[in-house]
């Protein structure tokens, strides 16, 4: 047995020989984490210095926030978002199809059947052809989840991202490295990480793991397990950038992003109140705002210091390497987005509103005239957040 110490403020573990120089040789390669005259020791903490660094430790927090946030969802869906829906007349209505045992059979084998299974349901039925149409779109809307459902979902993430981006602001303020980003690497990896600026991630990375399992029970997108991987991925990014310090631009990078999600999530508010012209007004800041901030700030600002300032000030690296990978195809992903926003706000212009789109599941009307099988627009964007 051998004495293997954690680089998380110093604790140490007993571990079988072969196992530990397998997690000395992997998890904790100098090489690959730290810059040149950088070692283990000299990232953990010594209370006489007055700097706390960031320990891989520090992030158990994020379950129990988790909870805490999980539980504060619940109670502003239930106590604040609905009743306001209600008294503003959201629909908690759904239209049920009459019980037919033989449709139902169809149904279960696809929601959308062939014209071939429609024509032999006509035959084993009573009903016309309209008739069996109408039945599958009563049915499909049966189970879709009602504009109540939405708009409550959509308020919650709404007031979070508000409430977290003016959190965000008002922990960055004083600090230089926002207002010189050069200031992310001066003295790194020997920086102090502020209360404010842990509870900062702390509470974005909770959010994320929150998204991440309640996104089974929440209303069902088309893109689920790009989402799904999208959270897994952005959980990932947080941790990586905790693990080596790279806190300063993190945080940055949190902030940059959460500028504009609260933007699509009120545009979709408003859609859900019925309110066309300001669901087209933030729809038309949120995309402006998104140009400006992950399209030109972004790259310009926050990948530019990452790549140039960061090996030029602190040292090289290969997670810097590794860093900047995961944020390169972050900005691919920017642009990604920015071509369906603008294909969106396109729709918008042309038609005097915003229309519907390919990712969530809105009703598809009982008029035979009308066959819409697109979701809702303003959910275009969703995937956008971080």
């Amino acid at each position: 047995m051998v004495i293997v110490k954690h680089f998380s403020k110093g604790r140490s573990v007993s571990l079988p020989h072969g196992i530990a120089q397998q997690l000395s040789g992997l998890v904790f390669n100098k090489e690959f984490w730290l810059a040149e005259n950088v070692t283990w020791k000299d990232l953990e903490n010594n209370p006489d210095d007055g700097i706390y660094k960031a320990q891989p430790a520090d992030l158990w927090a994020v379950f129990p926030t988790a909870i805490v946030i999980f539980i504060a969802r619940h109670l502003f869906e239930n106590f604040v978002a609905k009743p306001f829906a209600q008294y503003h007349g959201v629909s908690e209505k759904k239209a049920y199809a009459t019980p037919n045992p033989h449709l139902e059979r169809i149904y279960r084998q696809s929601s959308y059947p062939s014209q071939h299974v429609v024509e032999q349901a006509v035959k084993q039925t009573d009903l016309t052809e309209k008739q069996v149409q109408r039945w599958l779109r009563r049915r499909r809307n049966q189970s879709r989840p009602t504009d109540m459902t939405k708009f409550t979902e959509t308020a919650w993430r709404c007031f979070f991202y508000v409430a977290i981006f003016i959190y965000g602001l008002c922990t960055l303020y004083n600090k230089s490295y926002l207002w010189d980003v050069k200031d992310c690497w001066r003295g790194h990896p020997f920086q102090h990480v502020t209360n404010d600026v842990y509870w900062y991630y702390v509470i974005e990375i909770g959010f994320y793991v929150t998204l991440l399992f309640s996104q089974f029970a929440d209303v069902q997108r088309k893109d689920f397990w790009g989402q799904f991987l999208h959270h897994i991925a952005t959980i990932s990014l947080l941790c990586f950038s905790w693990f080596v310090n790279f806190v300063r631009v993190g945080s940055l990078i949190l902030c940059l992003h959460d500028a504009a999600d609260y933007l699509l999530e009120g545009a979709k508010l408003f859609k859900y109140l019925n309110k066309r012209l300001l669901c087209d007004i933030t729809f038309g800041i949120f995309t402006l705002m998104w140009a400006v901030t992950r399209l030109t700030m972004y790259p310009y600002v926050i990948l530019w210091t990452t790549i140039v300032d960061a090996s030029a000030i602190a040292g090289f690296s290969t997670a810097l390497y590794v860093f900047n990978f995961l944020l390169g195809i972050l900005q691919v992903l920017h642009c990604y987005w920015f071509v369906m926003i603008m294909t969106v706000a396109i729709r918008a212009i042309t038609a005097g509103k915003v229309e519907k789109d390919v990712r969530s599941a809105s009703e598809e009307s009982d008029d035979d005239s009308v066959t819409n099988h697109s979701p809702d627009v303003t959910n275009q964007s969703q995937s956008s957040s971080h």
